[in-house]
């Protein structure tokens, strides 16, 4: 074979190999130009963070898993709030059940503010008890319960003239959600039963 000959064979192969490039090109510009930039942002939103780089991945995949771990363990804190609340029936047969009777009430009853006030008419509504037991009851819980204090009976100056407050439970729906012994005495069934 000639040295003409020879340049003629690579300038074909060289042809060939230029149209393989040219077709692979084609066919990997797609995932290039769409796909990747697709893929990168989706992993952004999921991490919410940003990735510039696969050596980005290993960290923004840790904080994500960690961000998880800490959201399931919050939702099955409530859930177990929750059906610990739901268990809770108007009948309540001991003192520990009204409590936790009357501690869900105040829960629920709560809007903005994390101090919530209990009448004794409330108490008897929620716990099915006479007044004047919904009154002892009233001052019992002001005494067991951390985060529940007796508000007793006032005269109030108002631009109008005096209003009364009646004597009512005041409590801390923040201290009754955090302290632990007092949500597991009072919210949920595994409370001290010789409170009764």
């Amino acid at each position: 074979m000639s040295e003409q000959e020879s340049r003629d064979a690579l300038r074909e192969r060289l042809g060939a190999l230029e149209d393989q490039v040219n077709t692979l090109e084609t066919r990997v510009s797609p995932a290039v130009d769409r796909d990747i930039p697709l893929l990168k942002g989706t992993l952004r939103s999921i991490v919410g963070g940003d990735i510039d780089s696969l050596d980005d991945l290993p960290q923004a995949a840790r904080t994500f898993h960690d961000r998880r771990e800490q959201r399931d363990a919050r939702l099955r804190a409530i859930e177990t709030q929750l059906d610990a609340l739901s268990n809770i029936d108007g009948d309540s047969s001991t003192k520990h059940e009204k409590y936790r009777a009357v501690l869900a009430f105040a829960q629920n009853k709560r809007s903005t503010s994390s101090k919530v006030t209990v009448s004794p008419s409330e108490i008897q509504g929620c716990t099915g008890v006479s007044r004047r037991y919904a009154y002892d009851l009233l001052e019992n819980i002001a005494e067991d319960v951390d985060g529940a204090c007796l508000r007793q009976s006032k005269q109030i100056d108002t631009g109008s003239g005096t209003k009364q407050k009646p004597k009512a439970l005041l409590v801390d729906c923040e201290t009754i959600h955090t302290d632990d012994d007092t949500v597991n005495n009072f919210t949920t069934d595994g409370g001290d039963q010789d409170r009764t």
